[in-house]
């Protein structure tokens, strides 16, 4: 059990031992940077694969999907408020074009891969009868414009169903940084949790009981609104915020063993939690429940400095393509098996699995790549317009 057990980072010198996506391995006076820290590819590969089970096999691991996106909520937490994080302590401020133009540059090329394959797909050959229904046009403006977690006036596909998590992820985005650096700079960062926790579990707990009583049959509009697993985000930058302490109270191998067999216990038995996506006692206990294991797993990942295990590396190449894999797996399976999810048959969902694993390696070494080249060219000309700026104040 070495997955997220060793090497932890000690708690004194944790806050600058090294960046989420750049771990440092040492031996002797050699050091060398890994560009990304393997324990948390290994977390968002069993996210996805657990994304893959519940869409391919729904009446079984009924809730395996919204495990895996609570898994990724929390990592997505922590991951971007440490990217806020180093900008105010480098800077003074959040550099907001940079910002959004790394975020633009990581998530566009692919969606946009997806949805304009889509649009191919449904134009020409009608499969899912998107084009009979006219709703083309609407699936594109609700998947470009991540709305999908939203009431829309109007009706879009099927299959874009999934990108409701990346609607609620992309909503964050919007309002977070503003509040943290606010918050950083007036050392209210416990305030701006507990406010931001208060005000999602209050909308979520209205929205669950407006559906009680009004619409018991709206459970899935309800399940998709960014306030019902918002909290999930807030823990993950709740995390990343305290980090020192987090990683303190997991520094003992056995402490850390025991923490690694609890969460997987916790998230693996929520995986078969029946009708997960329309109970609400999987939104006030099964939800926190998952998010809670998730976090200990994130700090875990985050805090080991090692290189994963060999026997790990499939996992940890599932994770380094995880994005691509969960916008393809959906909309595969409806167009293998006639525009439905139920009553899979087993050459289907196993298809349909081989299938996602290959666009999401052609994505990732295709579409991807170009928006890793031009985020990277785009740092150069940002950074040399800044270093200019920078001279010409100066002379």
């Amino acid at each position: 059990m070495t997955l997220l057990v060793g090497g932890t980072v000690e708690a004194a010198t944790a806050e600058t031992a090294g960046r989420e996506t750049a771990g440092r391995e040492t031996t002797g006076q050699q050091t060398t940077v890994r560009q990304r820290l393997d324990g948390l590819d290994v977390l968002r590969g069993a996210a996805v694969g657990a994304v893959l089970m519940g869409h391919s096999w729904p009446g079984l691991f009924q809730g395996a999907g919204i495990v895996g996106v609570i898994v990724f909520f929390v990592l997505s937490g922590y991951l971007i408020t440490g990217v806020l994080m180093r900008d105010v302590e480098q800077h003074r401020k959040i550099r907001y074009v940079r910002f959004y133009a790394h975020r633009a540059f990581r998530l566009l090329p692919a969606i946009i891969a997806f949805l304009g394959v889509y649009a191919i797909v449904e134009l020409t050959a009608d499969v899912l009868g998107d084009r009979s229904k006219g709703i083309i046009g609407n699936t594109l403006l609700a998947g470009f414009g991540y709305l999908k977690d939203l009431p829309l006036p109007f009706d879009v596909s099927m299959a874009i169903g999934p990108l409701w998590t990346l609607a609620v992820e992309e909503q964050f985005y919007l309002i977070w940084p503003a509040l943290l650096v606010v918050a950083l700079r007036r050392n209210r960062q416990g305030r701006l949790i507990g406010w931001s926790a208060a005000v999602v579990l209050s909308l979520m707990t209205a929205s669950v009981l407006a559906m009680l009583i009004l619409a018991p049959n709206l459970h899935s509009l309800v399940y998709a609104l960014p306030t019902t697993w918002g909290l999930g985000l807030v823990i993950g930058s709740a995390l990343r915020l305290y980090r020192v302490r987090m990683f303190s109270w997991f520094s003992g191998r056995r402490t850390r063993l025991v923490a690694l067999l609890g969460s997987i216990l916790v998230l693996a038995a929520l995986v078969f939690f029946p009708k997960a996506n329309e109970s609400p006692a999987f939104f006030f206990v099964g939800g926190p429940l998952a998010m809670a294991a998730a976090s200990v797993l994130v700090v875990l990942a985050a805090s080991r400095t090692r290189v994963m295990p060999r026997w790990m590396r499939a996992l940890q190449l599932l994770g380094m393509v995880s994005y691509a894999a969960y916008l393809w797996n959906y909309v595969v399976i409806l167009w293998l098996n006639g525009g439905s999810t139920a009553d899979l048959p087993q050459l289907v969902a196993v298809t349909a699995i081989l299938l996602t694993l290959l666009l999401a390696v052609v994505s990732w070494h295709t579409v991807e790549r170009l928006g890793r080249i031009g985020r990277e060219r785009f740092d150069n000309y940002y950074e040399a317009r800044v270093d200019a700026g920078t001279t010409v104040r100066g002379s």
